[in-house]
């Protein structure tokens, strides 16, 4: 984990340097602006990529990367220092992009030696250093000749600096190569490849140990019984467990597919309960938010969520063994986890083939949790921050919260206390749709109503949609979608009463149906002369979300009386 944080405090070092997410206004009006070439980028961030390099060649040696993690990294910092860095030359000082101001009253002359301008401060102010190569010096000296005078000499030599000037300069390298330095210290394990990267070794006879038919699973006696006794019997046994993994990784991967399709269910009914002059707009968000929020999973939400959830075992899956790091507070004689550590990028020991459903499944999940914001926040987000959200939510919001419902968590743990089971949410109706929720509901209170939703009088105007069967289409199509993420939150279809999944799928295409019932006849019988169209999506919807908790755990009936709960 420590690797990590150093290659994101490295990332995050080079990118405060180009822009910061609320900025640093210049004062005065701006008279010109340069733009730096690549090469003044490079050397803009020379310190940083040294530190970067020593990262990746200690990386190298002690194989904590793959060669393809490392070769992304790469083209990451590229791609950073490609990013436009420009200087401002407003009347009262100098800026770079929105991440420095410095007043011009605050330097004496400017000092320029080869491709390095210093502005070589006044007692009681910091030097500020610059960088114009000197084939563009004639072009863009003038600019600082007409606030400071400006004159060619060579620094002074290394020994007649000020220590303490030397290393402010260099704070950011010292502290990075010393966290480098703790690293090759604590960290001795490879990142290489899982327990299982073929697929050859997951099927075990001892999975069937954590697995039964009827509530009885071998147990390891029977085996090395087996094994001396019966050695057909026990070969058997192998290719028992490979077939119920077989049926679990397909089921699993196949409901995986089913939840990702619900991304164009919220598309279309996101898109049609807008007005048409935002649909674009709306209908982007929802394709984009499946990107970013995937990079941001794969990046270290997944790690965080899951990182320790082979410490108690997923046997439909074969264990994921390699999921061991949970960071928890031991009370009581209880691991109250906080949150996982391992798996970022599936790079890190994970590389397997059980690891890689689970990352899929999860995934979409993750996605579904993302994609809610998107309708609440529609027709007033601004792009760039919605870009923010997606990482933001993928990488921490989703990821921590679901570590602690179904990752070994706190929350999973509660049962240790005398609280019942614990935290119990069978599909997600607080993991992913609760979460999500909240999510969208902090960002309506931050942004407001639409323009024209209300009078001045506090009265409330009706938006309509600009095409609800787009609407009732994307809630068919999340209806469908459903079957996969109630159904599949089982994790396979065989063994340890997976055969339930029929039972969840009735309950959820019941839930669906008696839920946009109520809500047409609630808003039938409360006064509206026909029943709202858009409301009957909503109670389809809203009686789905009612049973995605609890659908693995009720019969039909008590599915049906759930649903109506919510909507009506």
């Amino acid at each position: 984990m420590l690797v990590w944080l150093l290659v994101g405090c490295s990332l995050m070092l080079m990118l405060v340097r180009i822009g910061l997410p609320f900025g640093i206004k210049s004062e005065g009006v701006t008279v010109a602006t340069v733009s730096l070439t690549y090469r003044e980028k490079l050397l803009l961030h020379r310190t940083n990529l040294y530190a970067f390099g020593a990262l990746l060649l200690l990386g190298a040696i002690g194989k904590w990367f793959t060669t393809p993690v490392e070769v992304v990294l790469v083209l990451v910092a590229l791609g950073v220092i490609n990013l436009p860095v420009r200087y401002y030359f407003p009347t009262k000082g100098i800026a770079c992009n929105n991440v420095l101001f410095r007043k011009w009253k605050e330097f004496e002359y400017a000092r320029y030696h080869r491709a390095k301008l210093t502005l070589m401060p006044r007692k009681g102010f910091g030097s500020l250093p610059l960088y114009v190569l000197a084939s563009r010096q004639d072009e863009v000296l003038p600019y600082f000749q007409r606030f400071l005078q400006v004159r060619e000499e060579a620094p002074p030599p290394f020994m007649k600096r000020s220590l303490m000037m030397w290393l402010r300069r260099r704070l950011s390298l010292i502290a990075i190569m010393s966290l480098l330095a703790i690293s090759l210290v604590f960290l001795l394990s490879a990142c290489g490849e899982g327990p299982d990267a073929s697929g050859l070794n997951t099927a075990n006879q001892s999975n069937l140990t954590t697995t039964s038919a009827n509530g009885t699973p071998m147990t390891q006696q029977q085996l090395s019984t087996a094994k001396t006794q019966e050695p057909f019997a026990y070969n058997l046994a192998l290719l028992v467990d490979e077939n119920r993994l077989g049926i679990n990784f397909v089921w699993t991967l196949v409901t995986g597919y089913l939840v990702m399709f619900m991304q164009a269910g919220f598309a279309l009914v996101e898109t049609g309960l807008c007005r048409a002059k935002n649909a674009g707009h709306t209908m982007a968000m929802n394709f984009m938010i499946y990107g970013l929020g995937m990079i941001g999973y794969f990046i270290c939400g997944f790690a965080f969520q899951n990182g320790g959830v082979g410490i108690a075992g997923v046997p439909s899956l074969g264990g994921l063994s390699a999921l061991t790091k949970e960071l928890a507070i031991p009370i009581g004689g209880t691991n109250w986890g906080i949150i996982g550590y391992k798996g970022f990028f599936l790079s890190d020991g994970t590389y397997d083939v059980g690891i890689a459903v689970m990352f899929l499944f999860q995934m979409v999940f993750m996605d579904t949790t993302a994609t809610i914001p998107t309708g609440a926040m529609a027709e007033r987000w601004k792009w760039s921050a919605f870009c923010v959200y997606g990482f933001f939510v993928s990488t921490l919001v989703y990821p921590v919260f679901a570590n602690w419902a179904w990752g070994g968590g706190w929350l999973s743990q509660l049962g240790a206390i005398g609280l019942g089971k614990g935290y119990i949410d069978f599909a997600g109706s607080g993991v992913v749709h609760a979460v999500g929720g909240w999510c969208g509901l902090a960002g309506a209170i931050v942004l407001g109503s639409r323009l024209g939703k209300y009078n001045r009088d506090g009265s409330s105007n009706t938006i309509p949609g600009h095409n609800l069967v787009f609407a009732l289409l994307g809630c068919f199509i999340l209806a469908f979608g459903w079957f996969g993420f109630n159904p599949g939150s089982t994790l396979g279809a065989s063994g340890n009463g997976a055969l339930r999944i029929g039972i969840i799928a009735v309950n959820t295409m019941l839930a669906g149906a008696f839920g946009s019932v109520a809500a047409m006849g609630y808003t039938w019988l409360s006064g509206a002369k026909k029943p709202d169209i858009g409301m009957m999506g909503n109670g389809l919807l809203a009686g789905l979300v009612a049973i995605t908790a609890p659908s693995g755990y009720v019969s039909p009936l008590f599915a049906s009386i759930t649903s109506v709960s919510l909507p009506g």
